[in-house]
């Protein structure tokens, strides 16, 4: 093969081109400090810088933002749990104070108005908010834990409830002897005031989480505006000789169901004396007699309902459901849980003696009463036993509607089953809001979270504001009648009184000196129960705020993990992508001087020419 001058010449100048191609590649890498430029540099490396890139950037984001917003959060809530608990432990001082019974006039109000004080702060400082969200309201963080301002607004709530929420309390009944003076005592309404009309009652309650709920002044129209219930459970593989169906407990019978041949509903009720009457109930059937007391129906789809005029009046529902075969045949199944109504016989606006007295007493044994001002239920003592009897894990419900809301007032979105009707809602379109607590984990390591919300029932309960509005109404009650009884006592003092002015005055003063003993002694063991109560709540939110400790020290323990797992990826980064500069000068260098050798080599070749060997 004959090669030419020509080709010679050319092939210096594709190698000196290659070199040149070379040295610009490794000039490209030292500037960049990269290995490769663009994926087809190296498609290995390429792929798996992709990879190595990835899972760092996923570190990236949960070690240097969800952590550190995670850690916020908890320092935040933390702050707002030990500043809840400082609070908490004032008022718990204060109403130590009360419990002691050695009070002036001065002190009594001092500590009305610091109680009055801390019961506003102590729900502010559940608002805590991290970054504009708030911190105790679970996924809700646009929902402040109480309302900031009054409102009207329409709120349909279910509270749910165990028979530990029953408790018992005294009133005093005084009439309006606190209001006696000068211009009045002698009137036909003080005059009468004696202290044989002065006692107490003690009185089985229910406090609601809320006062002052949506009742008419007219009675007759509360019939449905509270409803109170409780659940106890079916028995649904019940047997009855060798019959198999569901069986029930009333206050007088038990009751077997079953079906028969025909598909019909049978009842076999079984009184406390051993007696067993049969009977057969069709939906949308009458309503049949079971005794004196008793009796049972079915509507037509499916619900049956016994009623019972006993002590106390009930009524239990139990749900049932009817399968038609395509022959006709009926198969009925039964509800896990029955439900049995209480009907609430009065309704009062005020704290009155008489709402009290409306309960007290054999007579008034089946008697239940709501008192709007207090938020109470006042149960007689028929129904108190029924519901005292009842197992703890068996559900208490009270349902209402409540519109008129004060600030400072828990949102009960946030505790409750809440049905909420806004103006921009049909009203039968409701913002339903479920009972369940909410927890907002969040994610702060890959296929891991923690939860780093403590949700408001946790700490902030309405048994706190409660019960300090009690100690306070309380307060004020026996400030009342201290300055009642040195005003009448300022009278029969003065000399200006005599015959049967004084004698009315000193019946006054009689009875005043034991109402004030009255309320004080009152208020003083419902302090001393405080103390006690407070003790929890301030233990609960140690316990709290401990729990949120834990969580902070789990946190500190994943960003030391994260932070390891950073540092490893961004090392394999490295040695993935980053060039060796040192690596890369020696190698420039090399074809530098490879390039300039070949440079004077090609210049003697590009010289020659076939003229040259002629």
């Amino acid at each position: 093969m004959r090669i030419t001058t020509k080709m010679m010449q050319n092939r210096s100048l594709n190698n000196l081109n290659t070199n040149k191609t070379l040295q610009e590649k490794l000039t490209t890498q030292l500037s960049t400090m990269k290995k490769i430029t663009r994926p087809s540099d190296d498609p290995v490396i390429a792929i798996r810088s992709l990879k190595l890139n990835s899972t760092l950037n996923k570190i990236d984001q949960y070690y240097e933002k969800n952590s550190n917003d995670a850690q916020s959060w908890l320092e935040l809530t933390e702050s707002a749990i030990k500043t809840t608990n400082s609070i908490l432990e004032d008022m718990s001082g204060y109403i130590t104070q009360c419990a002691q019974g050695s009070l002036t006039a001065e002190d009594r109000a001092a500590i009305l108005q610091n109680l009055a004080n801390y019961q506003s702060e102590i729900y502010s400082t559940g608002n805590a908010t991290s970054a504009g969200r708030n911190i105790f309201t679970g996924y809700r963080t646009d929902t402040p834990l109480t309302f900031l301002k009054d409102k009207t607004e329409r709120y349909s709530i279910t509270e749910q409830r165990d028979n530990s929420y029953i408790d018992t309390i005294t009133h005093t009944v005084i009439g309006d002897m606190a209001n006696i003076n000068a211009g009045n005592f002698n009137t036909a309404s003080y005059s009468a005031y004696t202290e044989y009309q002065v006692k107490n009652y003690d009185v089985a309650r229910i406090r609601l989480a809320y006062n002052n709920l949506d009742i008419d002044t007219d009675n007759t129209q509360n019939a449905n505006k509270i409803k109170l219930s409780y659940f106890t459970d079916v028995n649904t593989d019940a047997a009855h000789g060798t019959a198999k169906g569901a069986s029930i407990s009333t206050t007088s019978y038990s009751i077997f169901m079953n079906q028969d041949a025909s598909g019909n509903m049978k009842i076999t009720a079984t009184a406390k004396d051993g007696t067993e009457t049969d009977l057969t109930l069709t939906p949308g059937g009458a309503t049949i007699p079971l005794g004196n007391n008793t009796k049972i129906s079915m509507d037509a789809k499916g619900k049956i309902t016994i009623t019972e005029t006993g002590n106390p009046p009930q009524t239990t529902t139990l749900q049932t459901k009817t399968e038609t075969d395509a022959a006709g045949n009926k198969t009925y199944t039964f509800a896990d849980r029955m439900e049995t109504s209480l009907t609430i016989t009065s309704f009062s606006k005020t704290a009155s003696d008489d709402a009290y007295a409306s309960v007290y007493g054999d007579a008034n044994a089946n008697n239940i009463t709501y008192v709007a001002e207090t938020g109470e239920l006042l149960l007689g003592k028929n129904v108190q036993n029924k519901l005292a009897a009842l197992s703890i894990n068996n559900e208490i419900r009270i349902s209402y509607d409540k519109s008129e809301w004060k600030t400072d007032d828990l949102d009960p979105v946030h505790y409750f089953y809440t049905e909420r009707y806004t103006d921009t809602r049909d009203a039968d379109d409701p913002l339903i809001y479920n009972e369940e607590k909410l927890t907002a984990p969040k994610g702060i390591g890959s296929n891991q979270t923690i939860r780093v919300n403590t949700t408001a029932d946790e700490i902030y309960t309405h048994n706190m504001g409660r019960d300090v509005g009690e100690v306070k109404a309380l307060l004020e009650e026996y400030d009342s009648l201290e300055k009642a009884y040195d005003t009448v006592n300022s009278l029969i003092q003065s000399g200006k009184y005599e015959g049967t002015d004084l004698d009315t005055l000193n019946k006054q003063l009689d009875a005043l000196d034991k109402a004030r003993a009255l309320s004080k002694a009152t208020l003083q063991e419902r302090c001393e129960g405080l103390q006690t109560i407070f003790k929890g709540y301030t233990n609960q939110a140690t316990l709290t705020r401990t729990d949120v400790g834990s969580r902070e020290s789990r946190l500190k323990l994943i960003q030391n993990r994260l932070s390891a797992q950073q540092t490893n990826f961004q090392e394999l980064v490295s040695d993935n992508e980053d060039a060796d500069v040192t690596e890369l000068a020696i190698q420039l260098k090399s074809v530098e001087l490879t390039y300039e050798a070949a440079l004077s080599s090609i210049s003697y070749v590009m010289k020659t020419s076939l003229l040259n060997f002629i």
